[in-house]
Order: structure tokens, then sequence, then C-alpha cells
């Protein structure tokens, strides 16, 4: 090889390790976000989560379940944030192995399939009521064991919580709304059953503290005044930061996200069992 051939070789060796090196320092920069776009993202509209119900085992025997309550009220926008319980069940699935059921349907709790049901949930972001027949239903549905859970789909106090207190009222005649704490005998597993977590209203995110109601000695009916359903949520977009979508509609991270989860995976297990 002559001199000058060598030279040009060590140039061109010099020069695609330069674009090596720099395609390597790039990669190092992205390739993380990448990694997380491909493994992380998660997209579910109402439709996808719809179709999913519809491939459920409708056999519900011996599985985590929570049915979406459908008011005859027809203001009521019941179906707020309707990837929240699909995605929470699953994450309570991949938590405690438990198998889970998937519906997301509205019940009408006016008719028996109501008490198929160990646990209920009600959101909306309007003022909520319920006619004769679905408070005669639900008063017995509670009294047989059932749990019901409220959540405020607004978050900052709203008609809906103020609808909470008169209609507990006619489902546990004389019903107080009572704070949950740890201190309570009746709920301080409440948030403790599998993750130690602050309890709502101690976390640094969230400053209001979940109000229960009483029947026969059980914590019957469960009001979250925080919107956690929309921390469960997986509709928002996706991005490089926040790789599962936003989620949570009032400025939350997926470090809350993660909190939420556990409160959630918590409360469930406290449900099925107290």
């Amino acid at each position: 090889m002559t001199r000058n051939a060598a030279r040009n070789l060590v140039v061109r060796v010099g020069a695609a390790l330069a674009c090596l090196l720099a395609a390597s320092a790039a990669q190092a920069q992205t390739s993380w976000a990448e990694r997380a776009q491909k493994l992380n993202r998660t997209e579910l509209t109402a439709d996808e989560a719809q179709q999913r119900n519809a491939n459920q085992d409708e056999d519900r025997r011996n599985k985590i379940a929570i049915r979406r309550i459908q008011p005859a009220m027809p203001s009521v926008d019941w179906n707020a944030d309707p990837t929240s319980i699909p995605y929470m069940l699953y994450q309570v699935n991949k938590r405690t192995e438990l198998p889970v059921h998937v519906n997301n349907d509205g019940l009408n709790v006016a008719k028996d399939e109501v008490f198929q049901h160990t646990v209920l949930y009600l959101t909306s972001h309007y003022r909520w009521s319920f006619n004769e027949k679905e408070v005669a239903n639900l008063t017995l549905y509670l009294k047989r064991g059932g749990t019901l859970m409220l959540d405020d789909c607004y978050n900052r106090g709203s008609p809906f919580a103020d609808s909470v207190r008169p209609e507990v009222s006619r489902m546990i005649p004389g019903g107080e709304p009572r704070i949950l704490s740890q201190d309570d005998a009746a709920v301080r597993d409440c948030f403790k059953m599998i993750y130690p977590t602050p309890w709502p209203g101690t976390a640094e995110f969230e400053n209001r503290i979940w109000e229960y109601f009483l029947l026969d000695g059980r914590p019957a009916v469960f009001f979250d005044p925080n919107d956690d359903g929309c921390g469960w949520e997986i509709s928002t977009p996706p991005s490089v930061s926040n790789p599962i979508g936003e989620g949570i509609g009032h400025g939350g991270d997926n470090r809350q996200r993660e909190v939420m989860y556990q409160w959630m995976t918590n409360w469930v297990m406290f449900a099925y069992t107290h």
C-alpha cells in the first residue's frame, strides 16, 4: 500500500469512527425515550375499552369486578373517564394476580342485576339523584353486604359532592358521613392492605380526605372527592415524558398516578374483605 493510500484509509476510518460515535451519542440521548414509547405506550379509546368488554368471559365467579352505575336521571354523565375502571382493574390484576372481570356498561340499579355485584361505582360532574326503585334496590343491596363508591369527577367541590349526603341518607336513613382516618378502627386497614401508602388527604398532591358511611357497623358507602377515576385513565395521548398517557386531568404525573393505583388496590382488597 502506498503512503497516500494509507493516509486516505486512515482518513476514511477516522471519519467513519466519528460518525459512529456521533450516532452512539444521539442514541444514548434518545434510546430511553424510544424504548419507553415502544414498551410502555398504551392508548385505549372508549371504543376499544368497549370491545374489550365484549370479549370478556361472562363468568364473574371468583373474580374482582366493579360495575359502573347508570342512573335513570338523564343529566348524569355517568360514563365520564371511560377507560378508568378497565385500566384500574388491569392494575389490580397485575399487582395481586387475582382474576378480574371487566364490564364497563352502565348498570341499571332498578333491576335485579344489581344484586350480582359486590362493588358499584358512580361518577359524574353534575348533580345526581336516584328514583324510588333505584333507592329501594340500592338500600337492599347495601344491607346484603354490597359496597358503593362515589367519585366526584369535578374534583373541586361540585353539585356531585352536594348530592352525596342527601342521596346516601335515602339509602341509609340517618347515615352521617365520617372522615376516613387511619385512627378509625372501622377503616384503619383501608389503605394498608397491600401497600403502605399515605392516606388521601395526607399525600402532598391530594389534600381532601375521603368520607364513608356506616351501615350495621360496616363501611358500606365511600365518597372520594378527588376524582381518582381520572387518575386511573389512560385515554390522554402519550408523550416521551409520560409514555402511558397523562391520565390525570388535573395536572398530575405518573408518580402521583402510581399512588392512586396503590390506593385503589388497597381499597378493592378492603371492600372485598370487610
